[in-house]
Protein backbone atom coordinates (compact mmCIF):
# COMPACT_ATOMS: atom_id res chain seq x y z
CA UNK A 1 0.00 0.00 0.00
CA UNK A 2 0.88 3.30 -0.55
CA UNK A 3 1.87 6.12 1.93
CA UNK A 4 -1.74 7.94 1.01
CA UNK A 5 -3.62 4.50 1.15
CA UNK A 6 -2.15 4.00 5.04
CA UNK A 7 -2.96 7.39 5.93
CA UNK A 8 -6.85 7.02 4.68
CA UNK A 9 -7.48 3.47 5.99
CA UNK A 10 -6.24 4.83 9.80
CA UNK A 11 -8.12 7.97 9.34
CA UNK A 12 -11.32 6.22 8.53
CA UNK A 13 -10.40 3.69 11.35
CA UNK A 14 -10.13 6.18 13.72
CA UNK A 15 -13.15 7.84 12.95
CA UNK A 16 -11.67 11.28 12.24
CA UNK A 17 -12.91 13.74 9.06
CA UNK A 18 -9.91 15.17 7.15
CA UNK A 19 -10.35 18.52 9.03
CA UNK A 20 -10.42 16.66 11.92
CA UNK A 21 -6.88 15.22 11.52
CA UNK A 22 -5.68 18.27 10.20
CA UNK A 23 -6.47 20.20 13.18
CA UNK A 24 -4.93 17.53 15.37
CA UNK A 25 -1.90 17.22 13.25
CA UNK A 26 -1.54 21.09 12.92
CA UNK A 27 -1.78 21.03 9.37
CA UNK A 28 -3.94 22.06 6.74
CA UNK A 29 -6.93 20.04 5.47
CA UNK A 30 -5.70 20.58 1.92
CA UNK A 31 -2.10 19.47 2.43
CA UNK A 32 -3.73 16.59 3.82
CA UNK A 33 -5.80 15.67 1.17
CA UNK A 34 -3.02 15.88 -0.90
CA UNK A 35 -0.67 13.40 1.19
CA UNK A 36 -3.89 10.98 0.67
CA UNK A 37 -4.18 11.04 -2.68
CA UNK A 38 -0.42 10.95 -3.41
CA UNK A 39 -0.13 14.56 -5.05
CA UNK A 40 2.17 15.02 -1.99
CA UNK A 41 5.12 13.48 -0.47
CA UNK A 42 5.35 13.46 3.78
CA UNK A 43 8.64 14.58 5.20
CA UNK A 44 9.47 12.38 8.46
CA UNK A 45 8.69 15.04 10.69
CA UNK A 46 5.26 15.31 9.10
CA UNK A 47 4.47 11.65 9.24
CA UNK A 48 5.61 11.80 13.17
CA UNK A 49 3.44 14.64 13.52
CA UNK A 50 0.38 12.34 11.94
CA UNK A 51 1.36 9.17 13.59
CA UNK A 52 0.80 11.00 17.06
CA UNK A 53 -2.51 12.45 16.27
CA UNK A 54 -3.94 8.99 14.68
CA UNK A 55 -2.40 7.65 18.44
CA UNK A 56 -0.86 5.01 16.26
CA UNK A 57 1.73 1.85 17.86
CA UNK A 58 5.09 1.81 16.67
CA UNK A 59 4.42 -1.32 14.84
CA UNK A 60 1.76 0.65 12.22
CA UNK A 61 4.01 3.75 12.67
CA UNK A 62 7.15 1.78 10.75
CA UNK A 63 4.72 0.61 8.40
CA UNK A 64 3.61 4.02 7.25
CA UNK A 65 7.48 5.02 7.43
CA UNK A 66 8.34 2.22 4.92
CA UNK A 67 5.04 2.83 2.71
CA UNK A 68 6.51 6.45 2.51
CA UNK A 69 9.77 5.21 1.35
CA UNK A 70 12.09 5.80 4.45
CA UNK A 71 13.02 3.32 6.81
CA UNK A 72 11.54 2.18 9.91
CA UNK A 73 11.97 4.73 12.50
CA UNK A 74 11.80 2.43 15.82
CA UNK A 75 13.65 -0.98 15.99
CA UNK A 76 12.18 -3.90 15.50
CA UNK A 77 12.52 -7.38 14.84
CA UNK A 78 10.38 -10.76 14.43
CA UNK A 79 9.45 -11.77 17.65
CA UNK A 80 9.19 -15.15 17.99
CA UNK A 81 7.14 -15.49 21.36
CA UNK A 82 8.79 -15.20 24.59
CA UNK A 83 12.47 -16.18 23.31
CA UNK A 84 11.83 -13.12 20.82
CA UNK A 85 12.15 -10.50 23.39
CA UNK A 86 14.98 -8.43 24.74
CA UNK A 87 16.84 -10.36 27.21
CA UNK A 88 16.17 -7.63 30.03
CA UNK A 89 12.82 -7.43 29.26
CA UNK A 90 12.43 -11.43 29.03
CA UNK A 91 14.11 -11.48 32.76
CA UNK A 92 12.10 -8.87 34.28
CA UNK A 93 8.74 -10.82 33.21
CA UNK A 94 10.24 -13.84 34.30
CA UNK A 95 10.95 -12.11 37.94
CA UNK A 96 7.34 -10.29 37.84
CA UNK A 97 5.98 -14.18 37.63
CA UNK A 98 8.14 -15.79 40.02
CA UNK A 99 7.61 -13.10 42.54
CA UNK A 100 3.78 -13.50 42.48
CA UNK A 101 4.10 -16.84 43.31
CA UNK A 102 2.18 -18.84 44.69
CA UNK A 103 -0.56 -17.06 43.17
CA UNK A 104 -1.55 -17.02 39.97
CA UNK A 105 -0.14 -14.91 36.95
CA UNK A 106 0.47 -14.81 32.98
CA UNK A 107 1.91 -12.75 30.57
CA UNK A 108 0.58 -12.77 27.02
CA UNK A 109 1.54 -10.46 23.69
CA UNK A 110 -1.00 -7.79 22.09
CA UNK A 111 -2.75 -10.58 20.05
CA UNK A 112 -4.03 -12.56 23.72
CA UNK A 113 -1.34 -15.55 23.14
CA UNK A 114 0.12 -16.53 26.07
CA UNK A 115 3.91 -16.06 26.52
CA UNK A 116 4.79 -17.68 30.18
CA UNK A 117 2.66 -18.22 33.27
CA UNK A 118 4.17 -19.10 36.45
CA UNK A 119 3.18 -22.10 38.78
CA UNK A 120 0.24 -20.71 40.18
CA UNK A 121 -1.34 -19.98 36.96
CA UNK A 122 -0.41 -23.54 36.13
CA UNK A 123 -1.76 -24.88 39.12
CA UNK A 124 -4.82 -23.35 38.82
CA UNK A 125 -5.05 -24.35 35.01
CA UNK A 126 -4.48 -27.97 36.35
CA UNK A 127 -7.22 -27.72 39.03
CA UNK A 128 -9.89 -26.69 35.98
CA UNK A 129 -8.32 -30.06 34.03
CA UNK A 130 -6.39 -28.20 31.35
CA UNK A 131 -2.48 -27.24 31.31
CA UNK A 132 -1.15 -23.63 29.57
CA UNK A 133 1.17 -23.31 27.01
CA UNK A 134 2.57 -20.72 25.21
CA UNK A 135 0.64 -19.78 21.59
CA UNK A 136 -2.66 -20.47 23.79
CA UNK A 137 -5.05 -17.68 23.48
CA UNK A 138 -6.57 -16.11 27.10
CA UNK A 139 -9.68 -15.16 25.34
CA UNK A 140 -10.06 -18.58 23.55
CA UNK A 141 -10.08 -19.97 27.55
CA UNK A 142 -12.51 -17.45 28.53
CA UNK A 143 -14.94 -16.51 26.09
CA UNK A 144 -15.28 -20.19 23.95
CA UNK A 145 -16.80 -23.68 25.69
CA UNK A 146 -14.44 -25.45 27.57
CA UNK A 147 -13.41 -25.89 31.10
CA UNK A 148 -13.04 -22.59 32.11
CA UNK A 149 -15.99 -20.92 30.90
CA UNK A 150 -18.07 -24.26 32.55
CA UNK A 151 -15.89 -23.42 36.13
CA UNK A 152 -16.99 -19.33 36.10
CA UNK A 153 -19.40 -18.84 38.25
CA UNK A 154 -19.99 -14.94 37.09
CA UNK A 155 -19.03 -15.94 33.14
CA UNK A 156 -21.45 -13.35 31.75
CA UNK A 157 -20.10 -10.37 33.33
CA UNK A 158 -16.06 -11.49 33.55
CA UNK A 159 -16.45 -12.04 29.60
CA UNK A 160 -17.90 -9.04 28.90
CA UNK A 161 -15.18 -6.95 30.77
CA UNK A 162 -12.90 -9.10 28.75
CA UNK A 163 -14.48 -8.29 25.70
CA UNK A 164 -14.40 -4.89 26.35
CA UNK A 165 -10.83 -4.58 27.30
CA UNK A 166 -9.79 -6.48 23.76
CA UNK A 167 -12.06 -4.40 21.52
CA UNK A 168 -9.58 -1.15 22.91
CA UNK A 169 -6.66 -2.72 22.12
CA UNK A 170 -7.69 -3.79 18.49
CA UNK A 171 -8.78 -0.62 17.52
CA UNK A 172 -5.71 0.41 18.76
CA UNK A 173 -3.66 -2.15 16.43
CA UNK A 174 -6.06 -2.13 13.74
CA UNK A 175 -8.51 -4.09 11.83
CA UNK A 176 -6.07 -6.47 10.21
CA UNK A 177 -4.58 -7.31 13.66
CA UNK A 178 -4.54 -10.73 15.09
CA UNK A 179 -6.84 -9.65 18.07
CA UNK A 180 -9.58 -7.70 15.79
CA UNK A 181 -9.62 -10.79 13.67
CA UNK A 182 -10.49 -13.13 16.65
CA UNK A 183 -12.79 -10.87 18.21
CA UNK A 184 -14.98 -10.47 14.56
CA UNK A 185 -15.26 -13.76 15.09
CA UNK A 186 -16.29 -13.98 18.75
CA UNK A 187 -18.98 -11.18 18.27
CA UNK A 188 -20.69 -13.46 15.49
CA UNK A 189 -21.38 -15.93 18.25
CA UNK A 190 -24.70 -15.79 19.58
CA UNK A 191 -24.44 -15.48 23.45
CA UNK A 192 -21.42 -13.54 23.04
CA UNK A 193 -23.20 -11.12 20.36
CA UNK A 194 -26.15 -10.97 23.11
CA UNK A 195 -23.72 -9.68 25.74
CA UNK A 196 -22.48 -6.49 23.93
CA UNK A 197 -25.82 -5.75 22.34
CA UNK A 198 -27.42 -5.42 26.49
CA UNK A 199 -24.75 -3.85 27.36
CA UNK A 200 -25.12 -0.55 29.06
CA UNK A 201 -21.94 0.23 31.20
CA UNK A 202 -19.29 2.02 30.39
CA UNK A 203 -17.10 1.05 27.28
CA UNK A 204 -13.72 1.05 29.35
CA UNK A 205 -13.50 -1.68 31.79
CA UNK A 206 -12.46 -1.17 35.62
CA UNK A 207 -8.73 -1.77 36.11
CA UNK A 208 -9.62 -4.51 38.09
CA UNK A 209 -11.65 -7.64 37.14
CA UNK A 210 -13.63 -10.01 40.05
CA UNK A 211 -13.93 -13.62 38.70
CA UNK A 212 -15.29 -16.70 40.51
CA UNK A 213 -14.51 -20.67 39.90
CA UNK A 214 -15.58 -23.48 40.78
CA UNK A 215 -12.85 -25.92 41.48
CA UNK A 216 -14.62 -29.41 42.87
CA UNK A 217 -17.39 -28.54 45.38
CA UNK A 218 -15.40 -25.00 46.17
CA UNK A 219 -15.49 -21.53 44.44
CA UNK A 220 -12.89 -19.71 44.52
CA UNK A 221 -12.96 -15.27 44.33
CA UNK A 222 -10.30 -13.78 42.20
CA UNK A 223 -9.79 -9.98 41.73
CA UNK A 224 -7.03 -9.73 38.55
CA UNK A 225 -4.83 -6.72 37.61
CA UNK A 226 -3.38 -6.10 33.90
CA UNK A 227 -0.20 -4.09 33.50
CA UNK A 228 0.80 -3.40 30.28
CA UNK A 229 4.85 -3.64 29.55
CA UNK A 230 6.63 -1.35 26.83
CA UNK A 231 9.13 1.18 26.14
CA UNK A 232 9.64 4.19 24.08
CA UNK A 233 10.91 2.98 20.69
CA UNK A 234 10.95 -0.44 21.09
CA UNK A 235 8.39 -2.11 19.03
CA UNK A 236 9.55 -5.81 20.34
CA UNK A 237 8.29 -4.65 23.97
CA UNK A 238 4.86 -2.87 22.37
CA UNK A 239 1.80 -4.92 23.68
CA UNK A 240 3.14 -7.03 26.35
CA UNK A 241 0.42 -7.21 29.27
CA UNK A 242 1.09 -9.72 32.59
CA UNK A 243 -2.43 -9.86 34.27
CA UNK A 244 -1.78 -11.15 37.71
CA UNK A 245 -4.28 -12.85 40.05
CA UNK A 246 -4.97 -12.41 43.80
CA UNK A 247 -7.20 -14.10 46.26
CA UNK A 248 -10.32 -12.05 47.26
CA UNK A 249 -11.02 -14.15 50.76
CA UNK A 250 -9.41 -16.36 52.88
CA UNK A 251 -10.46 -19.65 51.59
CA UNK A 252 -9.42 -18.85 48.24
CA UNK A 253 -5.99 -17.47 49.56
CA UNK A 254 -5.63 -21.03 51.40
CA UNK A 255 -6.09 -23.19 48.42
CA UNK A 256 -4.26 -20.61 46.17
CA UNK A 257 -0.94 -20.73 48.92
CA UNK A 258 -1.40 -24.70 49.21
CA UNK A 259 -1.53 -25.49 45.54
CA UNK A 260 0.65 -22.79 43.66
CA UNK A 261 3.79 -23.60 45.45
Amino acid sequence: MEFGDHLKQWRSHRHLSQMDLALEAGISSRHLSFLETGRSRPSEGMIIRICEALDLPYRIQNELFSAAGFAPRYFSAERDGLAGLPVLVRDTLHLILTKHEPWPAVAFDADHDILAANAGFAALAGALGISVAPGINILALVLEPGPVRQAMTNWPEVALLFLKRARNEARLYGPKSGLAQRLAVYENDTEISALLRNDEGERNPPPIITARLRLGDTETNWITTLTSFGSAQEVLTEGIFIEQYFPADDATRAIADSTGR
